[in-house]
C-alpha cells in the first residue's frame, strides 16, 4: 500500500501533544527534564522508533498509525532506556539479551502503571517483577532455549546507526556516554528539587556511577600532615559528615587552599575511567569546598584548564585530548602555578615524573587507575582498580 504524503508541520504538532502527556504522568518531574534534553527526529528509514540515549528517532508513518495513548507508551518506553542508563550498564554483556532484559523491566513497569500497548505484543514478563535489569539478564542467560529464539525487537534500534535491522541496544561510548549520564543526573536533580520521585533503580545506578571510591578524608588529612608548617582552620563540617571535622589549610589571605587536579585524558584512558575521575573530583569539591579548585586536562601537553571557585557548581566538563601521556607538562604546570596541593588521576603508563625542585615542592596524591606496577618518586601513590 502506498504511504501517504507527510505534513511535517502537523507531525511536529502531534509530537508536541504526545510530549505534553509526559509532563502529566507519574514520573513527570524526572522524565520531563530528561525528555527536554533529548533531540527528536523523524526518520523514514527505520520501521518504528529508536533512541541512542540522546536522540530519539521515530518513523512518521508508524507514529501516525497509532492512537495517542500508544504514542505516549512508546515515548515513555524510549525515555526509560536512557533514564535507566541501559546504554551505559550493558558493559560486556550480550547486547541482544541485555536489550530483551531492559525491555522486560520497562514494559512490566508501564503495564503496571496502566499504559496501553495498542496492537503490539510487548516484551514483558511479570515473573521478573521487582528485579533489576542485571538480574533479569542473569535469569535469561540461564534459559538458553528462550534466548536462542529471541526475535528482533520492535521499539529499540541500536546506537550503532539508525536503520540497522538488528534492533539491539549497544553500549554507549565516547562523548555520548558522558552526555547520557549528565542528562540523567540533571533530571534527577531537577526532580529532587521539585519534590518529584526518582525510581529506586535510577538512584542505585547513579550512585554506582557517581559515588567516590577513594577514602578522601584520610588522603586529604595526609596533605595537611605534609604541610605541618602552615596554619590550619577548622572548617564547617560537611552536612553529609556532620560528626567529622576536617582541618582546612589557609593561605595568607585567610582563604582555603588551592587544589590542582590533573586529569589524564590520553588515549589509554577509557570513557568509563573519565566518569570515575569526574565523580572523584566532584566529591572532593563538594566535601572540602576549597576556595579554588583547578581541573587540568593533559596528555602529552596541557589540553584544557577549568577553574572552579568554592560556590561554582560542577556537573561535567568537556573532555579533549586523547593523545599519548607525558608528565613533563604536569611538572611544568605545578612549578608555574604553585598550587597548595596536587591530585593526579592517571593510569601512569608513562615515564616517571622528575622530582619537583625544592622551591616548588608540594604534596601530591597520585591515583593510579588499573596499574599495580605504577611507580612515582615523590608524593603518595594510591591504586584504584575498576
Amino acid at each position: 500500500m502506498e504511504k501517504p504524503d507527510l505534513d511535517y508541520r502537523l507531525l511536529d504538532k502531534e509530537m508536541d501533544r504526545t510530549k505534553s502527556k509526559v509532563f502529566l504522568g507519574k514520573s513527570a518531574a524526572f522524565l520531563g527534564p530528561l525528555m527536554c534534553s533529548m533531540n527528536f527526529t523523524w526518520a523514514e528509514d527505520i520501521e518504528t522508533a529508536c533512541t541512542n540515549g540522546v536522540t530519539l528517532w521515530w518513523n512518521p508513518h508508524f507514529f501516525l498509525s497509532m492512537d495517542w495513548k500508544t504514542r505516549k507508551t512508546i515515548l515513555l518506553h524510549e525515555l526509560w532506556h536512557p533514564a535507566f542508563l541501559h546504554m551505559l550498564r550493558c558493559g560486556t554483556r550480550d547486547p541482544k539479551i541485555w536489550n530483551y532484559a531492559a525491555d522486560i523491566v520497562i514494559n512490566n513497569m508501564l503495564d503496571y502503571e496502566g499504559h496501553t500497548f495498542g496492537n503490539f505484543t510487548p516484551w514483558l514478563d511479570h515473573q521478573y517483577d521487582n528485579m533489576t535489569t542485571e538480574q533479569v539478564y542473569d535469569e535469561l542467560i540461564k534459559d538458553q532455549d528462550k534466548t536462542e529464539k529471541l526475535p528482533l525487537f520492535q521499539w529499540t534500534n541500536p546506537i550503532s546507526g539508525v536503520g540497522d535491522p538488528s534492533d539491539i541496544i549497544a553500549p554507549a561510548a565516547g562523548e555520548l556516554e558522558h552526555t547520557i549520564l549528565n542528562n540523567v543526573v540533571s533530571a534527577s536533580h531537577s526532580a529532587s528539587l521539585s519534590g518529584g520521585d526518582v525510581p529506586g533503580e535510577v538512584k542505585v545506578t547513579l550512585k554506582k556511577f557517581l559515588s567516590p571510591k577513594l577514602p578522601w578524608e584520610q588522603l586529604v588529612h595526609q596533605f595537611f600532615n605534609e604541610l605541618s608548617n602552615q596554619d590550619y582552620s577548622w572548617a564547617r563540617p560537611n552536612r553529609r559528615y556532620s560528626d567529622i571535622y576536617l582541618p582546612s589549610l589557609q593561605d595568607d589571605n585567610d582563604g582555603l587552599a588551592h587544589l590542582m587536579y590533573f586529569l589524564d585524558v590520553s588515549g589509554s584512558i577509557s570513557d568509563g575511567d573519565l566518569i570515575r575521575f569526574h565523580s572523584e573530583f566532584k566529591y572532593v569539591k563538594d566535601t572540602f569546598q576549597p576556595e579554588k579548585m583547578t581541573m587540568v586536562q593533559f596528555d602529552t601537553k596541557i589540553q584544557k584548564e577549568d577553574v572552579f571557585l568554592k560556590d561554582d557548581p560542577f556537573e561535567e566538563t568537556h573532555v579533549i585530548g586523547r593523545g599519548g601521556t607525558s608528565l613533563v607538562c604536569v611538572r611544568d604546570h605545578i612549578i608555574e602555578h604553585s598550587p597548595t596541593a596536587v591530585v593526579v588521576f592517571s593510569d601512569l603508563c608513562c615515564d616517571v615524573m622528575e622530582k619537583l625542585p625544592q622551591s616548588s615542592d608540594v604534596p601530591i596524591i597520585w591515583i593510579a587507575l588499573n596499574n599495580k606496577s605504577a611507580v612515582v618518586n615523590q608524593g603518595q601513590l594510591v591504586f584504584l582498580n575498576e
